[in-house]
């Protein structure tokens, strides 16, 4: 393996670790109320006709080669992590993505720690040139701009939907 794949295995391994500290306790104590689940079914249901239609989608894309520019394994990923997004923003939203006593602080800590990564991984792509495999973006660097996405996404609604609840909570 090359330098730069034990370095975003490394990445990997410690992101992995500190999503495991952070919520190892808090899995424990999760307890969702009647209403957040049926609230977190739908999201569910909402994420999977979001993955069925984008990969109807893709498949249309990919038999006529409409987007050359991406590889086919990444195209499927950004199908999949579009699916999860919808169904975290549409739980957050609908306060069914933190358990009954979530405060959320500790997803926020992880995707901001996410996104971090990703954001220096596609930076030390760029500088050395690398972000594109000729004229392909393939999944090595296609993956974790995807991850990055897909968590920013997901952060920023998390980190809205707690100013919103804090600012509703002093108008009381």
């Amino acid at each position: 393996m090359t330098d730069n794949a034990w370095m975003a295995l490394g990445l990997l391994l410690i992101v992995m670790v500190a999503a495991w500290a952070l919520t190892r306790k808090a899995r424990c104590n999760e307890k969702f109320d009647e209403m957040q689940l049926k609230i977190r079914a739908k999201g569910f249901q909402i994420g999977f006709f979001t993955a069925l239609g984008l990969m109807m989608v893709l498949a249309f894309l990919l038999e006529t080669n409409a987007i050359p520019l991406v590889t086919p394994v990444l195209l499927t990923l950004a199908a999949l992590l579009i699916s999860v997004t919808v169904f975290a923003i549409y739980a957050i939203t609908h306060d069914a993505f933190l358990s009954i006593r979530g405060d959320g602080k500790n997803h926020i800590i992880l995707y901001s720690v996410i996104v971090i990564v990703e954001i220096v991984n596609v930076v030390r792509h760029a500088v050395m040139g690398t972000l594109m495999d000729g004229a392909v973006l393939d999944f090595g660097v296609g993956a974790g701009i995807m991850m990055g996405i897909c968590f920013l996404a997901i952060l920023v609604t998390l980190i809205v939907k707690k100013m919103k609840n804090g600012k509703e909570a002093a108008e009381e």
